[in-house]
């Protein structure tokens, strides 16, 4: 079988532990053998923490590797001489599984090209889908808390703005005459699908390239953004507003709540 041999060590754990490269590759150079495994490279992240696979030469030279098929089985002294994340050995693990490619670690006495090693790699699934949940929740979490603090969080901008990083919301001139047409005419008594319609004829282009619609119309009308405001949670229990950070208001205060008294009223019809 085609393995790679994978030996790293920090520079901290040379010095306490005495750690060198030269044991690890030894003893699995050793273990290798015994195994009848054809060792097609060493891969030696000498002096180099464990904390990031970015920073770590020959671990992505592997990852290229096992992608390529060069590598079919990977072969550590230890788990943590891999990566001292969960985030990334679950990647790796992963990484190794969809390109067929089986993984060793002589310490754990982890294989997963048995019963038990496959176990294990389920183990790592369902930290893995954990993993991914939580950072669903802490995703939403601090959306919740930037938006609070007055931030707009969608980095895609709205229209009448364009999202500047570093920056954000800075008014679109062009878009933001568009923005007040569609307040006007629909105070006008002009209905949603006939605004789209007038847009659509004069060849207005909205945000993304797309079609002018009705739902289109009642977002840019019902969005406290054009007043300076920012909202979180539109179809949650826990949805709220509040006042913008630096965000320039495009309609006055008062014709938007007019519009909102309007559909109000429609709604209790």
């Amino acid at each position: 079988m085609d393995t790679a041999i994978y030996v790293r060590v920090s520079t901290e754990e040379q010095a306490r532990d005495g750690f060198s490269i030269h044991a690890q590759m030894d003893k699995l150079t050793k273990y290798a053998e015994v195994n009848d495994w054809k060792i097609v490279d060493y891969y030696i992240d000498d002096g180099i923490s464990g904390k990031s696979l970015k920073e770590r030469p020959e671990v992505l030279r592997l990852i290229q590797d096992v992608k390529t098929a060069k590598v079919k089985n990977v072969l550590v002294y230890k788990l943590d001489r891999l990566t001292r994340s969960v985030k990334d050995l679950i990647y790796l693990i992963e990484l190794f599984s969809d390109n067929n490619c089986t993984f060793n670690s002589q310490t754990e006495k982890i294989d997963t090209s048995n019963a038990v090693g496959r176990m294990f790699v389920k183990i790592i699934g369902i930290f893995a889908e954990f993993e991914r949940e939580n950072l669903a929740e802490r995703v939403s979490l601090g959306y919740e808390q930037k938006t609070r603090e007055g931030n707009y969080t969608n980095c895609n901008g709205v229209y009448g703005y364009d999202y500047v990083l570093g920056v954000g919301l800075k008014i679109n001139e062009e878009e933001a005459v568009v923005v007040k047409d569609i307040y006007r005419w629909y105070l006008e008594d002009n209905s949603m699908l006939a605004i789209s319609k007038i847009l659509q004829e004069r060849d207005v282009p909205t945000k993304r390239g797309g079609v002018w619609r009705q739902s289109t119309i009642k977002s840019i009308l019902t969005n406290p953004i054009y007043i300076g405001n920012v909202r979180y949670g539109l179809r949650k229990k826990n949805k709220f507003e509040v006042p913008g950070k630096d965000i320039v208001p495009i309609v006055d205060r008062e014709v938007f709540f007019k519009v909102q008294k309007k559909f109000d009223k429609k709604r209790s019809k």
